[in-house]
């Protein structure tokens, strides 16, 4: 990859070398620049204030924080030793090192183990945070863990995370410059960043980091036309990310040099379906969550095929490494109540009433069916293959031994109806690869030399997962690794060179509002909950 290197001039003019240059109407300089106003960028940016940072700048491209796919998700985080686990009788202050091997089997031991490291030191004092701060976390079942590591927060939305980060930023005095998009890192002679040139409305500006850039960014899996691609195996499915999760901040990155890891893996979730065909937006059923309620799993020929205790990212692995876009899950009218009546959430971005609907009524993704003969019809299916599947796996469960997958959480047998069959497909969620990263956080060049002044948290960084994907892994390591991040900066002297060589005059934010006012109805447009 070619290296694009920028000599050092008088700074006003520093980007006038680049054969498309802007006219640079302002320059001014931050303490700290970060940027993404997602989980990871509101935490580094409350962590740089409450230890002791100057002027901290979060540039946003968005019209309010909540257009993240932080906003979008389930809120689901994953940590060992919080508070909310000994709230609730969970001991788990010793099982850091559990954890950590939890993750790395499911990540096929291809994570990046310092980084696997910094996410499981940081995750409970992260969501400690939280809980201080209000949030109510309840720690749940997740197949990964032998305990409740995964914890669920009190509105079943990653938005509460960002309500909250979003106040305390504003109460800190985080400047947060909405409608304010990241062009360009700012370098000199390639190994240094000195900041980022930014464009807000027609006019272009340089805002210079005195102690370094974060990169809070995301991934790129809400730009379909990007998987297609770059991952050819997802290409055509669904997307769940928000639309604003396009990879800009990884390219940027990469322009100066930066490497990258794991970049053709992705989060797909397999128990997914289309919601709007043009856009190729989906949601995402929580089929993995009902599958411990004892629901089983199904292809299109009527058979299991697969363990139906692996999270839903391992079974789209599968699915799309075997060309299959369709799975079924069947349910007996116990077990989907059970599930129901347990679980806040069955299909992320809708609430119970909405998800009651489509039980009763269909329409979207679920049929009511009456027999084994009724099922196998709307499957397109033989009727005696699935009957053999369903009376195999009936004695399994009457046994107790499921001598042909191993899977151990059996609830009920398929005798008589009704049955709930849910017609899915895999959903893209997040990209699990993204920019090489050292223990401190600072983005690695190509020769895995750290770039300086250069740091990134979040889904634009690659290698916390390895391979796979635990569901509220990357929620939790955004948060932890954000909070690091911030903090680290704000303390850390050794990270740059040259805090106040330059002197420009600051100008006040320009474009952000001042707390919630205006974002409710922009929201709203994205049919997803506001925290309240």
């Amino acid at each position: 990859m070619k290296r694009r290197t920028l000599l050092l001039s008088p700074l006003p003019f520093v980007l006038s070398s680049l054969v498309n240059a802007k006219p640079i109407e302002k320059t001014e300089t931050a303490e700290i620049v970060i940027i993404g106003a997602g989980a990871a960028g509101l935490f580094a940016a409350v962590a740089a204030k409450e230890n002791g940072a100057g002027r901290v700048v979060l540039i946003e491209k968005n019209p309010s924080p909540f257009f993240s796919s932080t906003s979008y998700s389930a809120g689901s985080v994953n940590a060992s030793g919080t508070l909310a686990q000994l709230k609730h009788g969970i001991q788990d202050i010793d099982g850091k090192e559990e954890f950590t091997e939890e993750i790395l089997r499911q990540g096929n031991y291809e994570n990046d183990k310092a980084l696997v490291a910094n996410y499981v030191k940081n995750a409970a004092p992260a969501l400690d945070w939280l809980t201080e701060k209000g949030v109510e976390l309840t720690p749940s079942t997740n197949i990964a863990f032998r305990v409740k590591r995964m914890h669920g927060c009190d509105l079943a939305t990653g938005a509460r995370y960002v309500e909250v980060l979003f106040s305390e930023a504003i109460r800190l005095g985080v400047e947060i410059w909405f409608n304010t998009k990241a062009i360009e890192l700012i370098t000199e002679k390639g190994n240094e960043v000195l900041g980022v040139q930014y464009k807000r409305g027609r006019s272009y500006g340089n805002l210079l980091a005195q102690k370094g850039v974060i990169l809070c960014t995301g991934g790129f899996a809400g730009d379909v036309n990007r998987v297609d691609r770059d991952i050819p195996k997802f290409a055509g499915l669904p997307t769940f990310a928000s639309p604003s999760s396009r990879g800009e901040g990884l390219d940027m990155a990469t322009r100066i040099g930066a490497a990258t890891h794991l970049l053709d893996y992705m989060g797909a979730y397999a128990y997914g379906f289309p919601l709007d065909e043009e856009t190729r937006r989906g949601l995402i059923f929580r089929g993995h969550v009902m599958n411990l309620y004892g629901s089983i799993t199904l292809n299109k020929a009527g058979k299991r095929f697969i363990n139906d205790d692996q999270n839903s990212t391992k079974v789209a692995q599968f699915l799309t490494s075997h060309h299959e876009r369709t799975v079924y899950q069947l349910a007996t009218e116990a077990q989907l109540s059970d599930f129901m009546k347990n679980d806040p959430i069955q299909v992320i971005g809708w609430d119970r009433t909405k998800f009651n609907q489509e039980k009763e009524e269909g329409g979207h993704f679920i049929n009511r069916v009456n027999s084994l003969e009724e099922c196998a019809s709307e499957m397109g299916c033989s009727f005696d293959a699935l009957k053999n599947t369903i009376d195999a796996y009936n004695r399994s469960v009457a046994s107790g031994n499921d001598g042909e997958f191993g899977r151990k959480f059996m609830k009920g047998q398929f005798l008589s109806g009704p049955f709930y069959l849910f017609k899915c497909t895999p959903v893209v969620g997040i990209t699990i690869g993204g920019l090489k990263v050292n223990r401190q956080m600072q983005v690695l060049n190509e020769y895995g030399e750290p770039i300086s002044k250069l740091f990134a948290a979040g889904e634009v960084v690659g290698g916390l997962h390895g391979t796979s994907y635990i569901g509220g892994c990357s929620l939790a390591g955004a948060l932890a690794l954000g909070r690091m991040v911030g903090e680290q900066l704000a303390k850390n002297q050794s990270f740059f060179r040259r805090a106040d060589c330059y002197s420009h005059q600051a100008t006040a934010l320009v474009g952000a509002p001042s707390a919630f006012s205006s974002l409710r109805g922009k929201q709203e447009k994205l049919n997803r909950p506001l925290p309240h």
